[in-house]
């Protein structure tokens, strides 16, 4: 089968849709966003891990004191 030299060169008679400049940014800001968003659920999900680990703490703290009464 042998293909012609614009199909070959990626030549297409169809006029290419340019990205607006619009578009462009508004799809940037949204990858931007979505990263944003999955470092925020990262994050609070340490802070919770963190408070969690604090609450421990106080409960030791608290035993101690008890223990030293």
């Amino acid at each position: 089968m042998a293909k012609g030299i614009e199909e070959l060169l990626g030549i297409t008679k169809e006029p290419m849709k340019t990205m607006e400049h619009r578009d462009m940014l508004r799809n940037n800001l949204m990858k931007q966003r979505t990263t944003v968003e999955q470092e925020i659920a990262l994050l609070q999900g340490q802070l919770e891990a963190k408070k969690e680990y604090l609450a421990k703490i106080e409960g030791g703290l608290d035993v101690l004191d008890e223990l030293s009464k």
